[in-house]
């Protein structure tokens, strides 16, 4: 219970934590929180040892259970995205055969889901920083395995504009929540490596829709594509159902908010099923408390959760280069899955419609592939977050410049490499979004880059389909130019976030 607004003048004996750490130790703060602290008591005046952080917290929890139930339920929705992404590319000319759909037609339903998901994407900020993560999941989620299985009863191609863009605006709600929530719930130690590896479900998604084609599809153009969007929405549902139950709401935004007693009975329950040896008593609730103060009094007037927020504290230059990253990381990335089954289908028109799968199986694998490999750069001093953006998109570049240049029966193998390193700086993306912007504001920073994103989606199908079919795989001149000038921007990025801990 609050009986004070600081609690300064009681004195105990150091707290015992996990590792034989105690909360007085120096090591509880970094050099980022002292600065914010000093602040602080610049206009309050508390000792910097009645205070615990929310981060050196979570750090002594550590890793179990509880964080376990969260990243399977965001893995179960990220395979469901990545599913309805191949259901997507995989109908595209499906329908051009089936319901006889111009190239226009075509481009214009891609440019509903990527609108659409701006939309939600910037209405995901602002709903999950002012009411919490969990509800506007729980509701966006559900809708979304709804919709996905509405768009089996579509019998022309406007109405399924009309879904695939509720649809885009349901995933852009849900997708920036759950990057927020195990941001916030992941010790500082594991969240590049572990948010690294949660990201490659999207591209086992994209393999789980690859593997139902295989049985409910004829070829890349003649199938049954209702009966493949039935079985690709199940994860999706299995998520929701599990979510009921185990999702819970972040601590972290709880005591930020001010919601502590549901902060404190979320990190009771955290501590229990993580079986972590930490007594929560009501001294370490009072120190976590004063840090919250602390850090509320901080934000005061600064940090609301609106768009302009983005921009204040000397962010403006940093907002419009992570803008620009994910614009071009979601123009490129999705023109090359959008591009890919009609180039092959080009340059291979011998082979099977099997192989064909085949190919883009492998071409999904790199995903994978890219993902580990991003984990285990991301951690790395010298790599981290930004110098990996640099290095990785200047590799991107090399590719996508041989995709066109090298032979034609070379294509897949450039390709695969360009999407390999485009999963890497996608991840990147993610995490240096998620650690540079306050918790406050953080779900608005991420839903409005990876809406920002989207755009890029949004312009892509018209200028990529143009120009492939003026000359086949012309448009991977283009990724290599924007992938140069990418990385040359991310050298402008002000500061790494390797070690940083969340404010």
């Amino acid at each position: 219970m609050d009986n004070g607004p600081w609690y300064s003048k009681q004195e105990s004996s150091p707290l015992k934590l996990s590792r034989n750490a105690s909360i007085t130790s120096p090591r509880r703060m970094d050099n980022s929180e002292f600065k914010l602290i000093r602040e602080y008591n610049s206009q309050v005046s508390i000792p910097e040892h009645q205070i615990l952080s929310f981060d050196h917290l979570l750090d002594d929890i550590n890793f179990g259970q509880f964080q376990y139930w969260i990243y399977c339920i965001m893995a179960l929705m990220s395979i469901s995205e990545g599913a309805q992404i191949t259901i997507f590319t995989l109908m595209v000319p499906i329908l051009k055969n089936e319901w006889h759909i111009s190239d226009s037609l075509n481009s214009l339903q891609a440019s509903f889901v990527f609108v659409g998901y701006l939309v939600g994407s910037m209405l995901s900020g602002q709903l999950a920083d002012r009411v919490g993560r969990r509800k506007p999941f729980l509701i966006s989620s559900f809708f979304t395995c709804l919709l996905s299985l509405g768009t089996i009863a579509c019998q022309e191609i406007y109405s399924l504009l009309v879904v695939r863009a509720l649809l885009g605006i349901l995933v852009g709600l849900f997708a920036p929540c759950g990057v927020t929530m195990i941001s916030e719930i992941t010790p500082g130690h594991l969240r590049g490596r572990y948010m690294g590896l949660i990201t490659l479900t999207f591209a086992i998604g994209q393999l789980f829709g690859l593997f139902v084609a295989e049985f409910t599809l004829i070829s890349l153009d003649e199938g049954n594509w209702r009966l493949l969007t039935f079985w690709c929405c199940l994860p999706g549902f299995l998520a929701w159902f599990i979510s009921l139950f185990r999702l819970r709401e972040s601590p972290r935004f709880a005591l930020l908010s001010g919601q502590k007693e549901l902060a404190y009975n979320i990190i009771d329950e955290m501590i229990r099923l993580n079986g972590s040896q930490i007594q929560f008593n009501d001294e370490m609730k009072i120190k976590l408390s004063n840090w919250t103060h602390a850090m509320n009094r901080i934000a005061k007037n600064q940090n609301n959760a609106s768009v302009m927020s983005l921009f204040e504290n000397n962010r403006f230059f940093l907002t419009i280069l992570i803008w620009f990253n994910w614009f071009i990381l979601s123009f490129i990335y999705y023109g090359i899955v959008l591009l890919l089954p009609d180039i092959l289908s080009h340059i291979e028109s011998t082979q099977t419609g099997r192989d064909k799968i085949i190919q883009l199986v492998i071409s999904c694998i790199s995903d994978i592939l890219g993902a580990v490999a991003a984990a285990f750069f991301i951690e790395l001093k010298g790599f981290g977050r930004k110098n990996s953006l640099i290095i990785f998109f200047t590799i991107q570049a090399i590719t996508a410049i041989l995709a066109f240049y090298d032979v034609e029966h070379h294509f897949i193998y450039w390709a695969t490499a360009s999407k390999f390193f485009l999963s890497m700086t996608f991840i990147f993306s993610f995490q240096y979004t998620a650690e540079v912007y306050p918790t406050k504001i953080r779900t608005t920073g991420i839903g409005m880059a990876n809406g920002i994103g989207r755009l890029g989606g949004v312009i892509m199908p018209w200028i990529c389909m143009y120009m492939n079919s003026q000359q086949l795989r012309s448009p991977f001149i283009l990724f290599s130019i924007l992938s140069i000038i990418t990385s040359f921007s991310n050298c402008m990025l002000p500061f790494e976030t390797l070690g940083k801990e969340l404010e």
